[in-house]
């Protein structure tokens, strides 16, 4: 793996098969459900070897806007087919964080974040 535009793009085409929108960016207005790839938390780190870095990446996952129990059940399954999707992609999932509301496009929708790895070089 090389770049940090095509890991990026990598995530987000192990994402393809489930159908959702998939963005490499943050976009000005999303579209529902969706699934945003950006930086993650620390973005760059040494690998095991020398030259060998540790990418890091966020998968925000946000499900299609509805009532409470729906919502709830759609981000489940969501972030259910994400990680298998990721993960059978060869990408290391670390950790899925606690569910939260963000507002796209002037409502709220439930989202979390999927953090996951993969190690490269530049």
């Amino acid at each position: 793996m090389s770049g940090l535009g095509d890991l990026r793009t990598a995530v987000a085409d192990a994402l393809a098969p489930l159908g959702l929108n998939t963005y490499t960016h943050l976009p000005g207005r999303a579209a529902l459900p969706c699934a945003m790839v950006i930086a993650g938390s620390p973005y760059i780190e040494q690998g095991q070897t020398f030259g060998e870095r540790l990418f890091r990446f966020g998968v925000l996952v946000a499900s299609q806007t509805g009532e409470n129990n729906s919502e709830t059940s759609a981000l489940d399954e969501l972030i259910e087919a994400a990680v298998a999707a990721l993960e059978s992609d060869g990408w290391l999932v670390e950790q899925v964080a606690q569910p939260f509301l963000q507002e796209f496009n002037n409502a709220q929708a439930l989202g979390t974040l999927i953090t996951v790895s993969a190690f490269g070089t530049l």
